[in-house]
């Protein structure tokens, strides 16, 4: 990610991209692979970075397991549980420090846009949900194109969620549906644009 702030104060950018995995994604229990490959590093060089957030009292240690439906766990990779981390609420500076994540973590317009851009001719891209700290948004992105490419969107969209560090929720629209939707009141898009949000591309002029 070019031009990491984040990266160039904590003199590491492993270790920037291990912390934003976490603080973009607070709810989450991450063990070392899944933390690997939304940070798209090596295990080894993760569970390095880790270490020293544990020790700093940042991250704390959890529990992985697959909670089914009935309440019970689900063994892990052939065992009942697989020892894992989450963000540390004790942490002192734990609100803080989430906040001065996602204000310094670069989100690169330009790379979003030409990320997708293979996806169909894009009409309205919009940012929500993670992207202005708040998961509690139905979707983190919303696309509409004329073409629209699902298969080529899924691709982009996995490549965006190594750049960030994160799952990105996203809904996709041909530009006549979205427009539809707009002059409907549609709630999932009403549930958007009613709380901050981020517009990098509007060619509807509706927004």
């Amino acid at each position: 990610m070019t031009d990491d702030f984040l990266g160039k104060l904590m003199g590491s950018t492993s270790r920037a991209k291990v912390l934003r995995v976490f603080f973009l994604d607070q709810s989450c229990v991450f063990s070392a692979p899944l933390a690997a490959k939304r940070a798209g590093m090596s295990s080894r060089t993760v569970l390095k970075e880790i270490a020293v957030l544990e020790k700093w009292g940042i991250v704390k240690p959890a529990k992985f397991a697959i909670i089914l439906a009935n309440g019970t766990e689900r063994a892990v990779g052939g065992k009942q549980k697989e020892v894992a981390w989450t963000v540390n609420p004790a942490f002192k500076y734990s609100l803080a420090l989430s906040k001065f994540v996602h204000e310094v973590s670069p989100v690169q317009y330009k790379s979003i846009l030409s990320g997708l851009k293979g996806s169909g001719r894009l009409v309205t891209v919009i940012l929500s949900g993670s992207f202005v700290g708040d998961a509690s948004r139905p979707a983190d992105l919303v696309v509409a194109a004329d073409g629209l490419n699902e298969a080529r969107l899924e691709t982009a969209v996995r490549a965006l969620e190594r750049q960030f560090g994160r799952e990105i929720r996203y809904a996709a629209f041909s530009g006549s549906e979205f427009r539809y939707r707009m002059t409907v009141q549609d709630r999932l898009i009403r549930d958007t644009l009613d709380f901050p949000h981020l517009v990098l591309l509007d060619k509807t002029r509706l927004l």
